[in-house]
């Protein structure tokens, strides 16, 4: 039962998220349409991820409460009322609103993978956590060229660009309800003893019980620094390979599809065996290593084959680091807290994505390609010490440690 659950979570997920593909790469020119400034452009895209920000770790916590199972259904009916607005948006108001929707309801990451957290063994929890990857990998490669296909069909026939893939998406989104609905089983008993009030990224008893836990601290801190390098890193690439390799659109396709075959092959396969094999704390730091080497090596190369075996390294990190990390925050947590802290760790990765792309921006602006490579390697050098000092912490996930630590520093649970 538990592998036929899985295998309904990483569908859902998997569907849900061509949706977001779909929708993603062509919202900038949508918005240009209707005629966003450059810095609207960038709060319509922007919305979503600091609704991500918010909502995450309010999903997480309340499935710790109520189940999983709700929180993933509730979440997904909102992924569709975005994708519905975003079809048939004809202005501004309209298309944020979508964006809005469609975040918190993209928000259910952490939830899904606490549900992973529930259905897995702690020795299997890395290969579990790649699915979510796997299912994010294989979402991106099939999204947008499925909505560069659908535009196309639509403009043809005198529709608005926006209407087929934002239908589509939608009705994806409702495949993902459907399926969740019927066949998802639920992971988790509902817990009234978890802790209620403010959420997590906001609540000052989170932060006060993670600083005695410089475990947790280093691995949020790892996911944050990763992520805000790698999303950076899909902004100014495609500056980058534009300018100096001339890059048309159809070309930064093969490439980023080149990256997503590779990520979704370690997450998909391979991250298992090498958790087990070498554990998620040094994975972590492989992949830190992987991305530095990477990021440090693009404003040398002058020659397009040189480029893709940069994104190879860059790729390697990506699979490797971020269903590490998350398959560490549920052994380093109580299993009370899982919807919580993954939740946490989502709305901190969203932050990173939000945060990213600006940086990125900023430092190519200020000295091209080196600005934008070197400051994105500075930060995963050190994401790689972080890990290396990560390798001599103790999980701490006994539960009388945790239990007296609590008690300790934040008192009874509401």
């Amino acid at each position: 039962m538990r592998k036929s659950s899985l295998l309904v979570l990483f569908l859902t997920v998997f569907i849900d998220l061509i949706g977001f593909g779909m929708v993603i790469p062509f919202l900038p020119f949508y918005a240009r349409e209707y005629g966003a400034s450059g810095t609207m452009v960038g709060a319509v895209v922007g919305i979503y991820s600091i609704m991500q920000f918010f909502f995450a770790p309010v999903w997480g916590r309340l499935s710790d409460r109520i189940g999983r199972r709700p929180v993933i259904l509730i979440s997904l009916t909102a992924s569709c009322t975005g994708y519905f607005l975003f079809g048939i948006a004809h202005g501004l108001g309209i298309l944020f609103a979508s964006r809005i929707i469609a975040g918190a309801g993209g928000a259910n990451i952490g939830t899904a993978q606490a549900y992973i957290a529930d259905t897995t063994t702690p020795e299997n929890r890395a290969k579990g956590m790649g699915l979510i990857g796997a299912a994010f990998g294989m979402g991106f490669i099939l999204g947008p060229p499925l909505s560069g296909i659908l535009s196309e069909v639509g403009t043809h026939h005198g529709l608005a660009g926006n209407l087929l893939p934002g239908m589509a998406a939608a009705g994806l989104s409702l495949c993902a309800l459907t399926i969740a609905l019927f066949v998802l089983g639920e992971s988790k008993a509902p817990d009234v003893t978890v802790r209620s009030g403010l959420p997590p990224q906001f609540d000052r008893r989170v932060w006060k019980e993670m600083s005695h836990h410089h475990m947790m601290l280093a691995i949020m801190a790892t996911l944050f620094i990763t992520l805000l390098s790698v999303a950076g890193m899909e902004t100014s690439v495609t500056l980058h390979a534009r300018d100096r390799f001339h890059f048309e659109q159809i070309d930064m396709a093969y490439l980023f599809f080149f990256m997503g075959v590779i990520v979704a092959g370690i997450q998909g396969g391979l991250i298992g065996r090498l958790a087990r094999a070498l554990g998620e704390r040094k994975l972590v730091a492989i992949g830190a290593a992987s991305f530095t080497i990477g990021l440090v090596m693009v404003p040398s190369v002058y020659r397009v084959s040189l480029l893709y075996v940069i994104a190879f390294f860059i790729a390697v990190g990506q699979g490797l680091c971020y269903p590490s990390l998350t398959s560490l925050v549920t052994k380093a947590s109580p299993p009370k807290e899982h919807g919580s802290m993954l939740g946490l760790a989502s709305g901190i990765g969203s932050l990173a994505r939000f945060l990213g792309p600006i940086i990125s921006g900023f430092f190519y602006d200020m000295a091209k390609a080196p600005g934008a490579f070197y400051t994105g390697a500075t930060l995963t050098a050190i994401a790689f010490a972080v890990s290396l000092w990560m390798r001599k912490l103790p999980l701490l996930t006994e539960k009388e440690e945790w239990t007296k630590s609590e008690a300790a520093t934040v008192g009874p649970a509401e």
